[in-house]
Formats: C-alpha cells, sequence, structure tokens
C-alpha cells in the first residue's frame, strides 16, 4: 500500500495526479509523444499506479491538454479583461497568444495535439481551441465587422500561420508585429 503523504486521501490523489500531469507534460515535450511508462518513470511510481488513474496513455495526454488550454484561455482572457477599446483588445489578444508560442509553451499543445485522442477528449479539446477565441469575436462584434464568426476565423487562420513561423525560428516580435497588421488591415476591408 503506497505512503499517502497528504492530509486526506483525496489530497494524496490530487498530487500524484498533478505529478502524473507533470511528468507527461514533460515527457510531451522532450519526446513529441507519451507511454504510461515513461511517465510512471519520470513520476517515481510504477506504471500500475498510473492505471489507477488513467486508463491509457492517450486519457493522460487529453488531461494534459485539456489543463494547458484552459491555462491558456484563463492568460488570454485576463489579457484583455480590462481593455475597453475593441481594437485594443484585438491587438492584445494576437501579441498575447503569439507570446505564448513565442514563450515555447504552445509546443505542449501541438506536441498534444497530434496525439490520437479518444472522440470524446477530442471533443472537449476542440471546444476549449475555440473558446480560445472568444474574446476575439466579442471585440469583432465591437467593432461592426460584417461577420464576426468568419472574421475570427480568419484571425484564428493569420495567428496560426504567425506560430508556424514562429515556431519555425523566425523574429517572435516581428511576426506579432505582422500579424497584428494583417488582421486589423483584414478588419478594416470587413466593416
Amino acid at each position: 500500500m503506497p505512503r499517502i503523504t497528504a492530509a486526506t486521501v483525496a489530497e494524496h490523489r490530487e498530487q500524484r495526479r498533478d505529478a502524473l500531469l507533470d511528468a507527461a507534460a514533460q515527457v510531451l515535450r522532450e519526446r513529441g509523444d507519451v507511454t504510461v511508462g515513461a511517465v510512471a518513470a519520470r513520476a517515481g511510481i510504477s506504471r500500475t499506479a498510473v492505471y489507477e488513474y488513467y486508463n491509457s496513455a492517450a486519457d493522460l495526454i487529453a488531461d494534459v491538454l485539456v489543463d494547458e488550454l484552459a491555462m491558456w484561455i484563463d492568460h488570454l482572457e485576463s489579457a484583455v479583461a480590462d481593455i475597453e477599446d475593441p481594437a485594443v483588445r484585438l491587438r492584445t489578444w494576437i501579441a498575447t497568444a503569439l507570446s505564448y508560442v513565442a514563450d515555447g509553451r504552445h509546443s505542449l499543445v501541438r506536441a498534444a495535439g497530434r496525439s490520437d485522442l479518444p472522440p470524446v477528449r477530442r471533443a472537449q479539446v476542440q471546444d476549449l481551441h475555440r473558446r480560445l477565441a472568444g474574446s476575439v469575436y466579442v471585440a469583432l462584434r465591437e467593432l461592426g465587422a460584417d461577420d464576426p464568426e468568419r472574421t475570427a476565423s480568419y484571425i484564428w487562420s493569420v495567428t496560426e500561420a504567425a506560430t508556424r513561423h514562429i515556431e519555425a525560428g523566425r523574429d517572435a516580435d516581428e511576426e506579432i508585429a505582422a500579424a497584428i497588421r494583417f488582421a486589423l488591415a483584414g478588419i478594416a476591408t470587413t466593416r
């Protein structure tokens, strides 16, 4: 029987789950894929113990991805929360999203996103991915864009293109500035 180091069994399970997610994130960043054995070794527990928390490596990766996307959403939303001007809010959203990429944090999302997730978990991840651009849609509506949903998808595409450029080694500041200029010019022509 494993030794419980927390005040309660529930706290112990939560600590163990967090340790597994941290280990999985580290393995994913280093190797680009996750196996239960690699996560168990990194966390310092047995493979059997991992299966007490997760049915498969795919379920573990899904939780890593869900947690990372939720943190990214919170980061983006807090960056634009107090900005009244929708154009400034949009510029800030693009800069914040691409700074996340430039900082290297997006590599976890990219690696986990390539994994074969169970359909239910894939749908959950896709929903969170859509929520990333929620404040973009609101800003576009406030700016009077003809079709805020379509325009938001275009801005997302510009951000994705800049993401690929940054990840390929291009200068992040230049890519952020170019993405903002392009997005704002596009909005001006759709109103």
